[in-house]
């Protein structure tokens, strides 16, 4: 009993601490849209923005630069409920698609 108790807190602290590298290799970094550079493609995989919400992202940010989420509210059809939610998904900073060169 007392084993399996030892075994259960070394899992639960192996498991809960952060994957590191003891390499010089960059680190992985989450991808984020930048909603106004990336393609209706890419929009589509934002929570809450299907095929025809992409297309009016795009249609709009002809006409007005998209600087934050906030800047969807303008967008029929997105409310503050979904610009919440695209918060954390998103960047200002355009995102290099390009991969790594070593």
């Amino acid at each position: 009993m007392i084993a399996l108790l030892a075994y259960s807190l070394f899992l639960a602290i192996t498991w809960s601490q952060p994957v590191t590298s003891s390499s010089n290799q960059e680190v992985a970094k989450p991808y984020r849209i930048h909603l106004q550079t990336d393609p209706p493609e890419r929009l589509e995989l934002l929570p809450g923005i299907g095929p025809a919400m992409a297309q009016r992202i795009a249609e709009f940010r002809k006409e007005h630069v998209i600087e934050t989420p906030d800047d969807l509210i303008q967008i029929h059809g997105i409310g503050q409920k979904t610009v919440d939610q695209l918060r954390w998904l998103t960047t200002s900073t355009p995102n290099n698609h390009e991969a790594p060169t070593n």
